[in-house]
Protein backbone atom coordinates (compact mmCIF):
# COMPACT_ATOMS: atom_id res chain seq x y z
CA UNK A 1 0.00 0.00 0.00
CA UNK A 2 1.06 3.35 -1.01
CA UNK A 3 -0.28 6.48 1.10
CA UNK A 4 -0.28 10.40 0.84
CA UNK A 5 -1.85 13.74 2.07
CA UNK A 6 -1.90 16.90 1.84
CA UNK A 7 -4.05 19.82 0.85
CA UNK A 8 -5.15 21.29 -2.62
CA UNK A 9 -7.59 24.15 -3.41
CA UNK A 10 -9.04 23.46 -7.04
CA UNK A 11 -9.68 20.78 -9.45
CA UNK A 12 -7.15 21.07 -11.28
CA UNK A 13 -4.57 20.95 -8.22
CA UNK A 14 -6.78 17.50 -7.30
CA UNK A 15 -6.55 16.67 -10.41
CA UNK A 16 -1.99 16.91 -10.76
CA UNK A 17 -2.00 15.19 -7.29
CA UNK A 18 -4.46 12.27 -8.69
CA UNK A 19 -2.17 11.31 -11.91
CA UNK A 20 1.22 12.05 -10.31
CA UNK A 21 0.14 9.58 -7.65
CA UNK A 22 -1.32 7.26 -9.75
CA UNK A 23 2.09 7.67 -11.64
CA UNK A 24 4.08 6.68 -8.92
CA UNK A 25 2.19 3.61 -8.45
CA UNK A 26 2.47 1.81 -11.23
CA UNK A 27 -0.72 3.79 -13.70
CA UNK A 28 0.27 5.41 -17.21
CA UNK A 29 -0.57 8.28 -17.87
CA UNK A 30 -0.90 9.53 -21.72
CA UNK A 31 -2.72 12.55 -21.91
CA UNK A 32 -5.98 12.75 -19.51
CA UNK A 33 -6.27 8.94 -19.80
CA UNK A 34 -4.84 6.77 -16.69
CA UNK A 35 -4.08 3.04 -17.65
CA UNK A 36 -2.95 0.06 -15.56
CA UNK A 37 -3.38 -3.58 -17.44
CA UNK A 38 -7.49 -3.47 -18.71
CA UNK A 39 -8.35 -0.52 -16.39
CA UNK A 40 -8.29 2.81 -18.53
CA UNK A 41 -9.64 5.90 -16.31
CA UNK A 42 -10.27 9.29 -17.89
CA UNK A 43 -10.04 12.28 -15.40
CA UNK A 44 -10.51 15.68 -16.62
CA UNK A 45 -10.34 19.15 -14.57
CA UNK A 46 -13.31 21.31 -16.74
CA UNK A 47 -12.59 24.10 -14.18
CA UNK A 48 -11.01 24.84 -10.73
CA UNK A 49 -14.51 24.15 -9.26
CA UNK A 50 -15.28 20.62 -11.21
CA UNK A 51 -12.97 16.91 -11.25
CA UNK A 52 -14.68 14.30 -13.93
CA UNK A 53 -13.91 10.24 -14.23
CA UNK A 54 -15.19 8.72 -16.57
CA UNK A 55 -13.89 4.89 -18.23
CA UNK A 56 -12.77 3.60 -21.18
CA UNK A 57 -12.88 -0.13 -22.76
CA UNK A 58 -9.36 -0.72 -24.16
CA UNK A 59 -8.73 3.04 -23.72
CA UNK A 60 -11.19 3.76 -27.37
CA UNK A 61 -12.56 7.38 -26.21
CA UNK A 62 -15.82 6.78 -28.44
CA UNK A 63 -18.96 4.64 -28.74
CA UNK A 64 -19.62 1.79 -27.57
CA UNK A 65 -15.94 1.69 -25.58
CA UNK A 66 -16.41 4.75 -23.66
CA UNK A 67 -18.79 5.06 -20.75
CA UNK A 68 -21.84 7.07 -21.68
CA UNK A 69 -21.70 8.81 -17.89
CA UNK A 70 -19.06 10.34 -15.54
CA UNK A 71 -19.00 11.23 -12.37
CA UNK A 72 -17.56 14.25 -10.73
CA UNK A 73 -16.55 16.12 -7.75
CA UNK A 74 -17.89 19.52 -8.18
CA UNK A 75 -18.67 22.28 -6.53
CA UNK A 76 -20.52 26.03 -7.91
CA UNK A 77 -18.42 28.19 -8.96
CA UNK A 78 -15.35 30.15 -7.19
CA UNK A 79 -16.63 27.68 -4.05
CA UNK A 80 -14.10 25.08 -4.24
CA UNK A 81 -12.92 24.64 -0.55
CA UNK A 82 -9.82 26.16 -0.11
CA UNK A 83 -6.62 24.29 1.83
CA UNK A 84 -8.91 20.80 1.44
CA UNK A 85 -7.09 17.83 3.30
CA UNK A 86 -6.78 14.53 0.69
CA UNK A 87 -5.88 11.31 1.79
CA UNK A 88 -5.15 9.24 -1.30
CA UNK A 89 -4.00 5.27 -1.22
CA UNK A 90 -2.74 2.79 -4.20
CA UNK A 91 -2.85 -1.27 -3.77
CA UNK A 92 -2.28 -3.82 -5.78
CA UNK A 93 -3.83 -7.02 -6.13
CA UNK A 94 -6.89 -6.21 -7.27
CA UNK A 95 -5.29 -2.67 -8.41
CA UNK A 96 -7.26 0.34 -6.44
CA UNK A 97 -6.88 4.03 -6.09
CA UNK A 98 -9.06 5.72 -3.31
CA UNK A 99 -9.04 9.40 -2.30
CA UNK A 100 -10.75 11.20 0.12
CA UNK A 101 -11.10 15.09 0.39
CA UNK A 102 -11.86 16.91 3.58
CA UNK A 103 -12.98 20.35 3.42
CA UNK A 104 -13.91 22.26 6.58
CA UNK A 105 -13.16 19.02 8.88
CA UNK A 106 -16.65 17.97 8.41
CA UNK A 107 -17.38 17.42 4.46
CA UNK A 108 -15.85 14.57 2.79
CA UNK A 109 -15.63 13.83 -0.83
CA UNK A 110 -14.53 10.57 -2.61
CA UNK A 111 -13.05 9.42 -5.83
CA UNK A 112 -12.25 5.85 -6.72
CA UNK A 113 -11.12 3.39 -9.33
CA UNK A 114 -9.64 0.54 -9.82
CA UNK A 115 -10.36 -3.50 -10.83
CA UNK A 116 -12.80 -5.56 -9.38
CA UNK A 117 -11.45 -8.95 -7.58
CA UNK A 118 -13.92 -10.70 -9.85
CA UNK A 119 -15.44 -13.95 -8.87
CA UNK A 120 -15.43 -15.82 -12.06
CA UNK A 121 -13.90 -15.26 -15.52
CA UNK A 122 -15.88 -12.63 -17.75
CA UNK A 123 -14.99 -9.44 -19.93
CA UNK A 124 -14.49 -6.48 -17.76
CA UNK A 125 -13.86 -5.31 -13.93
CA UNK A 126 -13.23 -1.76 -14.38
CA UNK A 127 -15.03 0.41 -11.99
CA UNK A 128 -15.08 4.43 -11.10
CA UNK A 129 -16.28 6.10 -8.85
CA UNK A 130 -16.66 9.57 -7.21
CA UNK A 131 -19.13 11.18 -5.07
CA UNK A 132 -21.51 13.50 -7.36
CA UNK A 133 -23.41 13.08 -10.73
CA UNK A 134 -23.41 15.28 -13.49
CA UNK A 135 -27.14 16.77 -12.36
CA UNK A 136 -26.03 17.34 -8.54
CA UNK A 137 -26.68 20.90 -7.29
CA UNK A 138 -23.46 22.20 -5.63
CA UNK A 139 -21.93 19.32 -3.90
CA UNK A 140 -25.67 18.25 -2.67
CA UNK A 141 -25.87 14.17 -1.78
CA UNK A 142 -27.41 11.88 0.77
CA UNK A 143 -27.17 8.10 1.19
CA UNK A 144 -29.70 5.33 2.95
CA UNK A 145 -28.55 2.22 4.65
CA UNK A 146 -31.36 0.47 2.38
CA UNK A 147 -29.19 1.84 -0.91
CA UNK A 148 -30.71 1.36 -4.07
CA UNK A 149 -32.33 5.03 -4.38
CA UNK A 150 -32.60 7.59 -7.19
CA UNK A 151 -33.41 11.17 -6.78
CA UNK A 152 -37.09 12.01 -6.08
CA UNK A 153 -36.83 14.55 -9.32
CA UNK A 154 -34.97 15.29 -11.53
CA UNK A 155 -32.45 18.16 -12.57
CA UNK A 156 -30.34 19.33 -10.12
CA UNK A 157 -31.86 17.48 -6.51
CA UNK A 158 -29.30 15.36 -4.32
CA UNK A 159 -27.99 12.40 -5.28
CA UNK A 160 -26.95 9.17 -3.50
CA UNK A 161 -23.54 9.08 -2.95
CA UNK A 162 -22.28 5.88 -1.94
CA UNK A 163 -19.99 3.31 -3.61
CA UNK A 164 -22.28 1.41 -5.75
CA UNK A 165 -25.30 2.06 -3.54
CA UNK A 166 -27.67 2.78 -6.07
CA UNK A 167 -28.43 0.39 -9.15
CA UNK A 168 -30.83 2.55 -11.44
CA UNK A 169 -30.07 5.51 -12.80
CA UNK A 170 -34.09 6.29 -13.77
CA UNK A 171 -37.17 6.41 -11.72
CA UNK A 172 -39.75 3.41 -12.61
CA UNK A 173 -42.80 6.08 -12.74
CA UNK A 174 -41.62 8.15 -15.74
CA UNK A 175 -39.87 7.91 -18.95
CA UNK A 176 -37.17 10.23 -17.94
CA UNK A 177 -33.18 9.62 -16.97
CA UNK A 178 -32.61 11.14 -13.73
CA UNK A 179 -28.77 9.68 -13.74
CA UNK A 180 -28.75 8.84 -10.34
CA UNK A 181 -25.81 6.73 -10.02
CA UNK A 182 -22.46 7.85 -9.09
CA UNK A 183 -20.44 4.01 -9.49
CA UNK A 184 -19.66 2.63 -12.75
CA UNK A 185 -18.73 -1.15 -13.81
CA UNK A 186 -17.66 -2.65 -17.10
CA UNK A 187 -19.26 -5.91 -17.30
CA UNK A 188 -19.93 -7.53 -20.52
CA UNK A 189 -22.16 -10.64 -18.39
CA UNK A 190 -25.36 -9.03 -20.32
CA UNK A 191 -24.15 -8.27 -23.42
CA UNK A 192 -23.79 -4.32 -22.60
CA UNK A 193 -20.26 -3.12 -21.95
CA UNK A 194 -20.72 -0.83 -19.22
CA UNK A 195 -23.49 -2.03 -17.24
CA UNK A 196 -27.09 -0.52 -16.47
CA UNK A 197 -25.97 3.23 -18.52
CA UNK A 198 -28.44 2.87 -21.52
CA UNK A 199 -31.94 4.04 -21.65
CA UNK A 200 -33.71 0.76 -22.14
CA UNK A 201 -32.18 -0.79 -19.05
CA UNK A 202 -31.68 2.26 -16.78
CA UNK A 203 -34.77 1.58 -14.35
CA UNK A 204 -34.42 -2.13 -14.59
CA UNK A 205 -33.49 -4.22 -11.64
CA UNK A 206 -32.38 -7.21 -13.84
CA UNK A 207 -29.97 -4.93 -16.19
CA UNK A 208 -28.22 -3.20 -12.93
CA UNK A 209 -25.79 -3.51 -10.64
CA UNK A 210 -26.58 -4.69 -7.45
CA UNK A 211 -24.28 -4.23 -3.56
CA UNK A 212 -26.34 -2.83 -0.74
CA UNK A 213 -29.68 -4.84 -0.73
CA UNK A 214 -28.33 -8.10 -0.64
CA UNK A 215 -26.60 -6.56 2.82
CA UNK A 216 -29.39 -4.45 4.31
CA UNK A 217 -30.45 -6.78 7.12
CA UNK A 218 -26.46 -6.86 8.46
CA UNK A 219 -25.69 -2.70 8.10
CA UNK A 220 -29.27 -1.78 9.68
CA UNK A 221 -28.08 -4.16 12.52
CA UNK A 222 -25.43 -2.79 13.21
CA UNK A 223 -23.60 -2.26 15.24
CA UNK A 224 -23.60 -4.78 17.69
CA UNK A 225 -25.47 -4.07 20.69
CA UNK A 226 -22.90 -5.93 22.57
CA UNK A 227 -19.84 -4.22 22.04
CA UNK A 228 -20.27 -1.13 20.21
CA UNK A 229 -18.36 -2.14 17.51
CA UNK A 230 -19.41 -2.32 13.67
CA UNK A 231 -18.75 -5.02 10.55
CA UNK A 232 -16.64 -3.76 7.92
CA UNK A 233 -18.78 -5.17 4.98
CA UNK A 234 -17.24 -5.61 1.74
CA UNK A 235 -18.79 -3.64 -1.62
CA UNK A 236 -20.21 -7.53 -2.60
CA UNK A 237 -21.57 -6.81 -6.41
CA UNK A 238 -24.45 -8.92 -7.88
CA UNK A 239 -26.28 -9.42 -11.26
CA UNK A 240 -30.12 -10.74 -11.07
CA UNK A 241 -30.73 -13.60 -12.92
CA UNK A 242 -34.06 -14.04 -15.10
CA UNK A 243 -35.32 -16.32 -12.32
CA UNK A 244 -34.86 -13.68 -9.45
CA UNK A 245 -32.12 -14.57 -7.81
CA UNK A 246 -28.46 -13.41 -7.64
CA UNK A 247 -25.26 -14.19 -8.88
CA UNK A 248 -22.11 -12.85 -7.37
CA UNK A 249 -19.81 -11.04 -10.01
CA UNK A 250 -16.46 -9.97 -7.55
CA UNK A 251 -16.18 -7.60 -4.87
CA UNK A 252 -13.86 -4.19 -4.62
CA UNK A 253 -11.07 -4.45 -3.10
CA UNK A 254 -9.36 -2.72 -0.38
CA UNK A 255 -12.29 -0.66 0.58
CA UNK A 256 -15.52 -1.89 3.23
CA UNK A 257 -19.12 -0.05 4.14
CA UNK A 258 -18.83 0.94 7.43
CA UNK A 259 -21.09 3.23 10.15
CA UNK A 260 -19.69 5.42 11.79
CA UNK A 261 -21.54 5.42 15.17
CA UNK A 262 -18.79 4.79 17.49
CA UNK A 263 -16.44 6.01 15.98
CA UNK A 264 -15.51 9.52 14.18
CA UNK A 265 -14.36 10.27 10.80
CA UNK A 266 -10.24 9.77 10.25
CA UNK A 267 -10.48 6.94 13.27
CA UNK A 268 -8.22 4.14 12.39
CA UNK A 269 -9.32 0.68 13.18
CA UNK A 270 -7.44 -2.51 13.92
CA UNK A 271 -9.11 -5.39 12.76
CA UNK A 272 -6.63 -8.78 13.13
CA UNK A 273 -3.55 -7.20 11.16
CA UNK A 274 -5.90 -5.00 9.58
CA UNK A 275 -6.04 -1.15 9.78
CA UNK A 276 -8.81 0.83 8.45
CA UNK A 277 -9.15 4.44 8.37
CA UNK A 278 -12.75 5.24 7.98
CA UNK A 279 -14.58 8.55 6.34
CA UNK A 280 -18.61 9.49 6.31
CA UNK A 281 -19.86 9.56 3.01
CA UNK A 282 -20.34 12.96 3.46
CA UNK A 283 -20.66 14.39 6.70
CA UNK A 284 -21.27 12.48 9.75
CA UNK A 285 -25.61 12.76 11.07
CA UNK A 286 -26.23 11.01 14.57
CA UNK A 287 -29.64 12.48 14.49
CA UNK A 288 -30.38 10.77 11.26
CA UNK A 289 -28.03 7.67 11.16
CA UNK A 290 -29.33 5.77 8.31
CA UNK A 291 -29.24 8.93 6.25
CA UNK A 292 -31.84 10.98 4.70
CA UNK A 293 -33.07 11.30 0.37
CA UNK A 294 -35.18 14.06 -0.53
CA UNK A 295 -38.81 13.40 -1.10
CA UNK A 296 -41.63 15.18 -3.15
CA UNK A 297 -41.79 17.91 -0.84
CA UNK A 298 -38.34 18.86 0.09
CA UNK A 299 -36.69 17.47 3.29
CA UNK A 300 -33.15 16.34 5.12
CA UNK A 301 -30.57 15.23 2.77
CA UNK A 302 -27.81 13.03 5.25
CA UNK A 303 -25.41 10.86 4.67
CA UNK A 304 -26.16 9.71 8.27
CA UNK A 305 -23.82 7.57 10.04
CA UNK A 306 -23.21 5.24 6.29
CA UNK A 307 -19.42 6.01 5.24
CA UNK A 308 -16.42 4.04 3.79
CA UNK A 309 -13.23 2.26 5.63
CA UNK A 310 -9.97 1.95 3.70
CA UNK A 311 -7.52 -0.17 4.33
CA UNK A 312 -4.69 2.05 5.93
CA UNK A 313 -1.05 1.19 6.66
CA UNK A 314 0.37 5.03 6.95
CA UNK A 315 0.88 6.85 10.39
Amino acid sequence: MAYETGTVNSATDLLAVIQSFAQNNGWTLNGSLLQKDDAHIQLTANSDDELQITGLRNGVDSDPDACPRYSRIAFDSDTWPTNAIYHIVAFNNPDTLWMTMVSGVTDHFHLGFGALEKTSNWSGGQWFHAQHSPNNANNACYSLVDGGSYSYWGGAAARECGLFWTQKDGRAWDSNNHISKTSYLHCELRGYIWESTYSANDKTDLNAVHGPTIFTPIHKNNPNSFNGQTVLTPFNLFLQNTDGHYMAIGHVGHVRFVKLTNYNPGDILTVGSDRWKVFPWHRKDSDNPNGSSPGYSGGTTSTGVLGVAVRYDGP
